[in-house]
């Protein structure tokens, strides 16, 4: 079996265990969460391989939707509404407004995508192909470890506008199925939307820039959300706790995700090649880890 059948088969697991947990405790907020984010990440993967043109995916997954080079793996969008909820679940712990609740639950999720990605487009031929893009250690403007700045800003942008729309449809009172399953397409269909119009403009003052825009908006904005995060919990410290039960999917999920993304660049050398980069994936591996072991102290 190759890194790219393995990832997508621990990833169909771990997604299982998620939804299986989701039903088991009747968590129907969070499934009207998951089933946004799924939505909003199928639609914009495929849209992005057919109008972008900057990259498609490799033909060896098992299941794809769509047809080649345009298709896309099936188990991806499930995994962007699968790690939308598990980032939230450590989130929420922390006692963050909406907006920075959600900027932090984007920020999880690229954290991990800086380590997963350098790989995923090394292993196997790559889970997926820039075109016109060499494959370097080299980090510059252009690109990171031969990843494009703008992907990783597009991050910062779907998975904060799907949570942050998720938390204020969850504070609306009593309504029907049919209007839930309305308003979970909306917010899927309008996750979409602002994606879209935000990764076009990015794009576009890429082009005007020289991709200077990508790197300089994502180091910025990352660095901004991680600081306030530092800021959080050491303001929030005497209300939180490592003593109170595990949430245990959720680290399952996170230590799935590093576990893989560490083992698939040491073998590919970048670990120990990259020393500082080694460091840092370490330390974001550590950290995700330990947040996810963090929960709010019960009040009296």
């Amino acid at each position: 079996m190759n890194w790219i059948n393995a990832f997508e088969i621990l990833c169909y697991v771990i997604t299982a265990l998620l939804l299986w947990d989701i039903i088991r405790k009747k968590s129907w907020k969070e499934l009207r969460l998951f089933l946004p984010a799924a939505l909003a990440g199928f639609i914009l993967e495929l849209l992005a391989v057919r109008v972008t043109g900057i990259y498609h995916y490799s033909p060896d997954f098992y299941i794809s939707i769509g047809f080649a080079p345009y298709q896309f793996p099936f188990f991806g969008g499930l995994m962007w509404g699968g790690l939308t909820v598990c980032a939230l679940r450590i989130v929420r712990n922390l006692g963050f407004g909406k907006l920075m609740t959600a900027f932090v639950t984007g920020w999880l999720i690229v954290s991990m995508d800086i380590l997963l990605d350098v790989a995923a487009v090394r292993l196997s031929g790559g889970f997926w192909v820039w075109e016109g893009r060499e494959i370097t250690l080299d980090v510059t403007h252009h690109m990171f470890m031969s990843v494009i700045w703008v992907n990783f800003l597009g991050y910062l942008f779907e998975t904060p506008a799907i949570a942050f729309l998720t938390l204020k449809s969850w504070d609306k009172g009593n309504r029907s199925i049919f209007q839930k399953l309305l308003s979970t397409i909306g917010i899927g269909l309008a996750g979409v939307a602002i994606v879209g119009a935000a990764s076009l403009i990015a794009l576009w003052l890429n082009s005007v820039t020289d991709e200077w825009f990508s790197c300089i908006a994502f180091l910025l904005l990352w660095g901004f959300i991680l600081v306030r995060l530092i800021m959080q919990i050491v303001r929030k410290r005497d209300e939180l706790t490592f003593k109170a039960p595990k949430d245990w999917i959720v680290l399952i999920f996170w230590a799935a995700m590093y576990g893989y993304s560490l083992a698939a660049l040491f073998s590919l050398g970048i670990l120990q090649a990259v020393l500082w980069y080694g460091i840092l994936a370490v330390v974001l591996a550590a950290g995700t880890m330990l947040l996810g072991a963090i929960r709010k102290k019960e009040t009296a």
